[in-house]
């Protein structure tokens, strides 16, 4: 692979390290993968949708991956459709975020009618509405940390919401702020707690909570003006080493987006340029010698996931199998405990076909 140096031109690779995995059918109709979770290498969860069609609601899908193969797992919530709408809950349109903290710890949040939460303890899902039968609420994330569990979305009023949830209190209201929150990410070695989204319309926004034991104090920093900023995750290494990737434009307006990546370096958020000049960036992590990966879309290679790798204060830029499924929508990455390795997720298709596909790439 051939690395550029920031700001300059895209080093673009096609890298044979990443290769297609067969996954579990996750139902009829359009499928979609959102979000990937690994605690080694024989367990991995990926969560999204199935039975997508036109004017016709999805249904929620989870797969695990033993070592061997990609399998379904049946929960309370959900198992594998038969046909469209064949579903335990017909409230639950799909998951949108796992988060894995071991084998035996695993938390799932879904979205449709009403918010609900989903706990893997090794034997037994348990299900919770963190918001009870309210309606046009919206759960994006979930990471455990600090020994609780924290989530991010947007409520019913348009506002930014952090969550937390201990077996002991249950679900806390800890944070709201105008605009809208997409991601948070809670096993920062220093304990903080970030949560990001965007402003509305008006640019990035970036919230953290500090503070030791129970006690929590939040705020919102600022970041560089950037309209139509909007930041999809976040990801800690130190105090002073925070990134938060995005991109700029509209919700709808995919073909215009442009990436966007903002680093933190202890007193202030400043913007870093990129090698990809249009597209979006829709998934973030470190490896074990903590550089970071970020995944996503690069329009100029649509039918290709964009991997980009920032090492040694150089975005390394690498592209995924050419797929025959359609442009690419979203793609997520994690890395793999205990390897150097990587899974990643998403879906694509193209707009005629009015159905998505998930797919599913290994590295290494």
């Amino acid at each position: 692979m051939v690395a550029s140096v920031v700001g300059g031109g895209a080093a673009e690779a096609a890298s044979p390290q990443w290769r297609v995995v067969q996954g579990a059918p996750l139902g009829p109709y359009g499928t979609g993968l959102a979000d990937v979770a690994a605690t080694g290498p024989q367990d991995v969860w990926a969560v999204g949708y199935g039975c997508a069609r036109e004017k016709h609601t999805s249904c929620p899908a989870i797969a695990r991956w033993n070592g061997d193969q990609w399998k379904n797992v049946t929960m309370p919530a959900y198992r594998v459709p038969a046909k469209t709408y064949d579903t335990f809950d017909p409230d639950l349109y799909n998951f949108e975020a796992v988060h894995a903290a071991s084998p035996n710890d695993v938390w799932v949040v879904g979205n449709g009618l009403n918010v609900q939460v989903g706990h893997w303890n090794g034997r037994s899902w348990s299900m919770y509405r963190p918001f009870g039968v309210s309606e046009n609420n919206h759960l994006s994330d979930v990471e455990v940390g600090r020994g609780r569990v924290w989530f991010a979305g947007t409520s019913a009023y348009d506002r930014g919401t952090v969550l937390s949830w201990s077996g002991r209190a249950g679900f806390t209201q800890e944070y709201v702020v105008n605009g809208s929150l997409a991601a948070v990410s809670a096993g920062s070695r220093t304990g903080e707690i970030w949560a990001v989204g965007s402003e509305n319309t008006h640019g990035p926004l970036v919230v953290r909570g500090t503070g030791q034991g129970g006690d929590v104090r939040w705020e919102e920093l600022s970041t560089p003006s950037i309209p139509g900023g909007t930041l999809t995750g976040v990801w800690p290494i130190s105090a002073d080493d925070v990134w938060a990737i995005g991109y700029i434009g509209t919700r709808y307006s995919f073909e215009l987006s442009k990436p966007l990546a903002l680093h933190f370096n202890g007193k202030s958020w400043s913007r870093v340029p990129l090698p990809v000049a249009k597209g979006r960036l829709t998934g973030i992590t470190a490896d074990s010698s903590r550089n970071m990966w970020v995944s996503g879309v690069d329009l100029s290679h649509p039918k290709q996931a964009l991997f980009l790798q920032y090492s040694q204060g150089k975005w390394i830029s690498t592209y995924g199998p050419k797929f025959q499924l359609g442009s690419v929508s979203a793609v997520s990455i994690s890395r793999i405990p205990g390897s150097n390795g990587m899974w990643a997720v998403g879906r694509g298709g193209e707009v005629e076909d009015e159905r998505d596909k998930a797919f599913i790439l290994r590295y290494g």
